[in-house]
């Protein structure tokens, strides 16, 4: 009883935050531009509620510059401060975020700008890329040596993100890139509910890649190569993830035994003291991949090309060596 009247209360909120109730005004459908009339909103909320969207992270929701990512209400008016709300308490990224002011712009456009890219043309999707960034452009010669910000899937996506290499021309995956909708095409695919997913997961694996990968049942497919050098081809997730840890324990072998953490939007280098120390710049460049490939949460599914590339470029730039054993893209 007590975990229904709760569910009831959420249900109220949300609703009368943003979401229309059954019979009102047709709610646009992320993904074809149609509109629908019936959708069952209990469902599509309940599947918001155990999104991460529904969780309000507090502490960026009360900065001024992070407020307008943090607070749906501050993303749809685009508000950088936080005395601009006319409120006296914050709301996670709701409905109004999305089907209201900036994001309906967004969505309609199908048009953003990035930090590391202008005008990036992705559908639907622009409006998960105004947040979903690394916030500001990388430098390897930035001395406060800045860390991509959580969830920055969008300079994987467009590879235009991390720190690069000098000379090496960096691919991606076209066929990825030209996918429509970007984001919104394989994390909002509809089910039998007859509305879009509102988990923002890839929850049907078959939905979202079947049109291009035929029989599909994992993203993890088998990789074509073996690109951590361990002597086995494996899932491609997999081949990521070795290469995430290889580069790892490049990047602490440097270190002498020290270690990384991130704290203040830094990538802070620790000497075995636990003392912050300077590092030569492939360290940093290395770190700096690292955390946007870890961050980015799908192990290299977003841009496989451009993932393998930037990890396998990053061991060479720290170690002089190219992955020992490894298939170099």
């Amino acid at each position: 009883m007590l975990i229904c009247f709760g569910l009831m209360i959420v249900l109220v909120a949300v609703v009368a935050s943003g979401c229309p109730p059954r019979g009102a005004q047709p709610t646009p459908v992320p993904g074809d531009g149609q509109q629908r009339e019936d959708i069952d909103i209990s469902a599509l909320v309940g599947q918001w509620v155990d999104s991460n969207h529904a969780n309000i992270l507090l502490l960026p929701a009360q900065r001024d510059g992070c407020v307008v990512c943090h607070d749906g209400g501050a993303f749809a008016e685009q508000l950088t401060e936080q005395a601009a709300i006319e409120r006296d308490f914050f709301i996670s990224i709701d409905c109004r975020a999305c089907h209201t002011g900036r994001g309906q712009e967004l969505m309609e456009a199908g048009t953003v700008s990035i930090p590391t890219a202008e005008n990036v043309q992705a559908g639907t999707g622009a409006l998960c890329f105004a947040c979903h960034n690394e916030r500001r452009a990388p430098n390897i010669a930035d001395e406060n040596r800045s860390a991509p910000h959580f969830s920055s899937q969008a300079g994987v996506y467009t590879a235009t993100g991390g720190i690069r290499v000098e000379g090496f021309d960096y691919g991606s995956t076209t066929a990825h890139a030209q996918v429509e909708n970007t984001c919104v095409r394989c994390h909002m695919t509809e089910g039998n509910q007859d509305f879009a997913s509102h988990t923002f997961q890839v929850d049907n694996v078959a939905a979202a890649c079947g049109q291009c990968h035929e029989n599909i049942q994992t993203v993890n497919l088998t990789a074509k190569n073996d690109y951590d050098g361990d002597g086995e081809t494996k899932g491609f997730q997999e081949e990521v993830a070795g290469l995430l840890d290889l580069l790892e324990e490049a990047i602490l072998a440097e270190l002498d035994g020290g270690s990384i953490e991130l704290g203040g939007g830094q990538i802070q280098f620790k000497d075995t003291s636990g003392e912050i120390v300077q590092v030569e710049d492939e360290v940093y460049l290395a770190a700096y991949n690292h955390t946007l490939v870890s961050q980015d949460g799908s192990l290299g599914v977003h841009n496989p090309m451009f993932v393998v590339q930037l990890l396998q470029q990053s061991y060479k730039a720290l170690t002089g060596e190219d992955v020992p054993g490894a298939e170099i893209r």
